[in-house]
């Protein structure tokens, strides 16, 4: 039986995986001129022992909506703006925020919540990084977006 590693016929490096997610979130702030008070970077198993293949993982949070509903109705209108410049649905990609896909990178759009002060993007990169490992992973960093 081929393992994950096997099954990858593209590898990417690290640097070229945190690329994708690092250049997706910028499209994103970019396009919608959004407001990142925070941002982290980090490499993320695709599996669930935390074997390669990796991915590049990037979170940016913006500004709280004054209310869960104001919250919705920025989200819709992000979502469409994006839609505008390519982005698409992702039907495959299971989640309880709104998902948008482009350039085989998807954006998750969570859902503004009491716990947390800033709502999120989450970008997840393709599952292609066969180099990074559990022991090189390293930690979430922060990064800055424009």
């Amino acid at each position: 039986m081929k393992s994950d590693v096997d099954k990858v016929s593209d590898p990417l490096t690290p640097d070229q995986s945190r690329a994708q997610v690092m250049d997706a979130g910028r499209e994103v702030v970019t396009t919608l001129d959004l407001h990142v008070v925070d941002g982290a970077f980090w490499h993320a198993s695709c599996n669930d022992q935390g074997d390669p293949p990796f991915r590049g993982q990037l979170r940016i949070a913006y500004p709280a909506a004054p209310t869960f509903d104001d919250s919705k109705a920025q989200i819709a209108q992000m979502t469409d703006h994006l839609k505008a410049s390519g982005w698409t649905g992702d039907p495959d990609f299971q989640s309880h925020g709104t998902v948008l896909q482009k350039n085989n990178v998807v954006a998750v759009f969570g859902p503004q919540n009491a716990s947390d002060p800033n709502p999120e993007v989450m970008f997840y990169g393709e599952c292609r990084d066969v180099t990074t490992t559990k022991e090189t992973k390293g930690q979430p960093e922060p990064v800055s977006l424009p």
